[in-house]
């Protein structure tokens, strides 16, 4: 599996946790956004999304939540991506990987791997976790 793999793959209910991440405020905006993005612009983001649909999509990024590991991973890895790209200025990678590395280690192992991948893709080389 890889991103595009997971992107691809995410199910409605599970665009829809995504959508209702800032506490179910504006969600239906949100999924259109999100469908969107995953589904017509194969997951860059543009101008004019920095609120709908990036805003659920950091908050998907900010903790694990249980029965929701596809929805984290997937919004950490559209994160990564727009810090990458330039997209998003104002995430700092290094911190977030320090502040989630517990919530990265729970995660299945393909999700894991993505993830951790995505960061050394990135350039962040210090990607060890400890084991569980």
């Amino acid at each position: 599996m890889d991103t595009k793999d997971l992107l691809d793959s995410l199910t409605d209910a599970e665009l829809r946790f995504i959508a209702e991440g800032d506490y179910g405020v504006d969600a239906d905006l949100h999924l259109d956004e999100l469908v969107k993005l995953l589904r017509e612009q194969d997951g860059v983001l543009s101008e004019g999304q920095y609120w709908y649909p990036y805003e659920v999509v950091e908050l998907g990024a900010h903790s694990l939540k249980p029965g929701h590991a596809r929805e984290f991973a997937a919004c950490t890895l559209l994160v990564i991506d727009a810090v990458a790209t330039g997209y998003d200025t104002s995430t700092r990678l290094d911190w977030k990987f320090d502040e989630r590395a517990s919530d990265y280690d729970r995660l299945p192992t393909p999700l894991r791997d993505l993830v951790l991948d995505a960061y050394l893709g990135v350039g962040l080389g210090n990607t060890d976790l400890p084991s569980a």
